[in-house]
């Protein structure tokens, strides 16, 4: 028993050190504080919406401070990278389980898998625990979303982004599915010739 306490112990230290670290953050920053805890509270992961009256008040050298504890600060999501590896995923899910003594029959999407397609998921926040995020019945991986979003910015070209094979074999989806996509996340579809392109279009 003892044994298999320092096991369980040190894997943990080992795989989900970056997590377990932002509980003890070193800044005089309030709000980096803050914001290091609450990725802590929430296994690495934040909808970047719901935190920017928080982000505004942290300035470069404070997200430095986080950036070498490996959070990545990207258009959509402030996220703990190394959190997505298969092995730690797989620990996190097994220790979430069995602390909420529930939820034992939901499994991850199949590693590797970049986007999913599936009506009868409907766990959204179980899938953010896993590292996607949900547009409707569409998942995308954030850290694939975030460089999808790297390179609709360097395919811009004044106000139009034009649909690259490129962008669909990053997310692995059919063009379909990707312009499904691009309407949930507010882009607008422009369609010439046989070139697709797209525009953003902000809500109001």
């Amino acid at each position: 028993q003892n044994f298999l306490k320092t096991w369980l112990n040190d894997k943990i230290n080992i795989e989900l050190g970056s997590l377990i670290k932002l509980k003890d953050i070193k800044s005089s920053n309030s709000s980096t504080r803050a914001l290091s805890y609450m990725l802590y509270e929430n296994n690495g992961v934040l909808k970047r919406d719901n935190i920017e009256k928080l982000l505004r008040n942290i300035d470069q050298k404070e997200r430095k401070i986080l950036r070498d504890q490996g959070v990545k600060f990207g258009r959509y999501h402030i996220f703990l990278y190394k959190l997505f590896k298969p092995n730690v995923v797989s620990l996190r899910l097994i220790l979430w389980k069995n602390y909420n003594e529930k939820y034992y029959d939901l499994e991850p999407p199949t590693f590797g898998l970049n986007f999913l397609n599936d009506k009868k998921i409907n766990n959204r926040n179980f899938m953010l625990f896993c590292g996607f995020e949900k547009f409707d019945n569409l998942f995308v991986r954030i850290d694939i979303l975030e460089r999808l979003f790297m390179q609709i910015i360097k395919t811009k070209s004044e106000n139009e982004i034009k649909l690259i094979p490129e962008m669909l074999n990053l997310l692995g989806c059919n063009k379909e599915n990707f312009k499904k996509l691009l309407k949930i996340m507010n882009y607008k579809i422009i369609e010439k010739n046989e070139d697709v392109y797209f525009k953003y279009i902000p809500q109001k």
